[in-house]
């Protein structure tokens, strides 16, 4: 074979295979993404113009000054935007199960010279969250990582401020 079929085979292997068998794997069990498939968390979509992350915040409709609940936050890759966008009088407050995705998003933060991001290891459905209230929860394909689910949408409806809902 030629070279340059070693090295299509090698990406297929390395970039498209640990991923499908990570999803086939967590199909029937609630599994966190694991930290070393962080990198794919990172990529903006080439085909899904909407799962771009700009593309999500700016959906979002944050305002400077509100405070926001980054649930399941992975690597960063919404946080540091929703911080951006919040301000410095806003906060985000990133929680994840899984210590080297709050680093990563923890160093993002830090290279973005943003001092309006927290970052906690919680598990949620364990009524962890005391970090006061929020004008806004965002999940964003984290829930089918979470085994109890209804305990973890009470513990965020508990944290919410009271009015209106989202649009």
């Amino acid at each position: 074979m030629s070279p340059i079929i070693y090295v299509l085979l090698t990406i297929l292997v390395v970039t498209i295979i640990p991923p499908l068998v990570w999803r086939w794997a967590s199909r029937g069990h609630s599994l966190p993404c694991p930290a070393w498939l962080l990198w794919l968390v990172e990529l903006n979509s080439l085909f899904l113009r909407s799962n771009r992350a700009s593309v999500i915040v700016e959906h979002l409709g944050l305002q400077p000054g509100m405070r926001v609940l980054d649930v399941g936050c992975g690597p960063g890759r919404l946080t540091v935007p929703m911080a951006e966008k919040v301000g410095p009088h806003g906060e985000v407050v990133a929680i994840d199960i899984q210590p080297r995705m709050l680093a990563r998003a923890r160093e993002k933060a830090r290279q973005a010279g943003l001092h309006n991001v927290s970052f906690h290891e919680v598990k949620m459905g364990k009524r962890k969250l005391d970090f006061g209230e929020f004008d806004l929860a965002v999940l964003v394909t984290v829930l089918g990582e979470i085994p109890e689910r209804e305990a973890a949408l009470a513990e965020i409806f508990r944290v919410l401020k009271p009015g209106e809902c989202f649009p």
